[in-house]
């Protein structure tokens, strides 16, 4: 980035929509890098008309060829658990693409949580004894597609094939070299799979 570039500050809007700044060009760069500021986060300069996509400002234009981290569309940035669970839903079946860690996590934790409450209305409703537990499989069921589409996006942002999750079928050893790959940073530039 040229010295003039670098001596704009910029402000950013977080995600609970506090104004954040002002930052170099330098500090916003590292903010990009760790994911902080995503492609659809609103950034801001003196001079400029009103808030714009990071995408779409002239701070993303500046940055050297190759230097620009992965980022998803504008529009597709998981914001927080409510955001991740509604990506995952409207990405139902979809198996190509990318995601990051809090989309997946946030969305394993909706799973752990709903089941849960799914369990204790089985209990409630049908008792404690039989097994009889329709609500806990229907619910099951529907989570099935999404849970092992988002698993295969979250292994493509690590650049790794989604069949990965076929090692969780190896007794113990395989389950935890699955969550190993879940929890692993995804890659910063683009990869083979987006």
């Amino acid at each position: 980035m040229s010295q003039a570039s670098s001596a704009v500050q910029w402000h950013y809007m977080d995600a609970a929509r506090q104004q954040q700044g002002p930052h170099g060009a330098d500090q916003m760069a590292a903010l990009v890098r760790n994911g902080t500021v995503g492609s659809a986060t609103l950034v801001w300069s003196p001079g400029m008309a009103g808030w714009v996509a990071y995408a779409q400002s002239a701070l993303a234009a500046q940055m050297p060829p190759g230097a620009a981290p992965f980022m998803a569309p504008p529009g597709t940035d998981a914001a927080g658990f409510v955001g991740a669970v509604r990506t995952c839903f409207n990405k139902y079946a979809t198996f190509h693409g990318r995601a990051r860690r809090p989309e997946f996590w946030f969305f394993a934790l909706f799973n752990i949580l709903a089941s849960v409450a799914a369990n204790i209305v089985d209990s409630v409703v049908f008792g404690l004894g039989g097994g009889f537990s329709p609500l806990s499989t229907l619910f099951s069921l529907a989570v099935l597609v999404p849970a092992l589409a988002v698993g295969a996006r979250r292994l493509h942002d690590t650049d790794r094939s989604g069949w990965w999750q076929l090692i969780a079928l190896v007794p113990l050893v395989g389950a935890i070299v699955l969550i190993v790959f879940l929890c692993q940073r995804g890659t910063a530039e683009r990869n083979r799979f987006g």
